[in-house]
């Protein structure tokens, strides 16, 4: 992802999650990355999972997806055979791969210490800022447009970590998805005794996520199909049911 996913990079072993829907069921195969609460090795696998799984069972068949490494994921999904795709994906042109429609959205703002506040978030406003970014991540387009106007942010390997830079007050504000920030502080072990020193802030940007298909015959076949799924069902009542109480 994401290119932006990407940076997560979490190095997870790979666990194989397995929809079953009917014996005579054709199964597809799908790669996806820890990116809790929309992908991973969760309860129901988050829900990007949700989404792929119910468009997939409107046509009749199973899901199986492998949790993987980000950049396993994206290779596995391109080289390895049988796997027709991965997900989630924010919008890109992407080598070897075509998206589907859309599978949910992602709200990208930044994270501040606890009372602050950041009035400017135009791109001139930002490159102002001590301002933390995850590497690899694809960022909102204030962001990218305020590395543009000279902004040279502070990149790490994850999420979590900007957290604590921000609580610190090493930076005064870092990018992230709002569910992505909930989700952390609330079952991190590492973030709880952060609660209540650092807050979401400035929204900046929603971008939809999307589930990337192999251009191999197979990868198109199964595109299409899922593109035939996402319309029997209905993502944002899925998203709102799944991810409002991560807010």
């Amino acid at each position: 992802m994401i290119g932006r996913i990407a940076g997560l990079g979490l190095v997870v072993a790979g666990v194989l999650l397995t929809a079953t829907i009917g014996a005579k069921a054709d199964t597809v195969r799908l790669t996806t990355l820890e990116w809790p609460p929309y992908s991973g090795s969760l309860p129901d696998n988050g829900f990007s999972a949700i989404v792929v799984r119910e468009a997939f069972k409107a046509m009749g068949h199973n899901v199986e997806i492998e949790v993987l490494p980000w950049q396993r994921a994206v290779h596995n999904a391109k080289e390895e055979p049988g796997v027709v795709g991965y997900f989630p994906e924010y919008p890109a042109d992407l080598d070897g791969f075509s998206l589907s429609e859309s599978i949910g959205e992602s709200p990208l703002g930044l994270i501040v210490p606890a009372g602050a506040s950041i009035s400017d978030t135009t791109p001139a406003g930002l490159a102002r800022l001590k301002l933390g970014v995850v590497s690899g991540y694809v960022n909102a387009k204030p962001v990218t447009e305020a590395i543009t106007a000279g902004l040279k942010p502070e990149a790490v390997v994850d999420d979590a970590t900007n957290i604590r830079k921000v609580a610190a007050g090493r930076i005064q504000a870092a990018e992230i998805d709002r569910y992505v920030f909930s989700y952390l502080m609330r079952n991190s072990a590492d973030l709880q005794p952060l609660q209540g020193k650092v807050e979401f802030g400035p929204a900046l940007e929603s971008k939809t996520l999307h589930v990337a298909f192999n251009t191999k015959p197979e990868g198109r076949k199964w595109a299409a199909i899922f593109a035939e799924g996402l319309k029997k069902i209905d993502v944002g009542t899925l998203q709102k049911q799944h991810l409002s109480s991560a807010q």
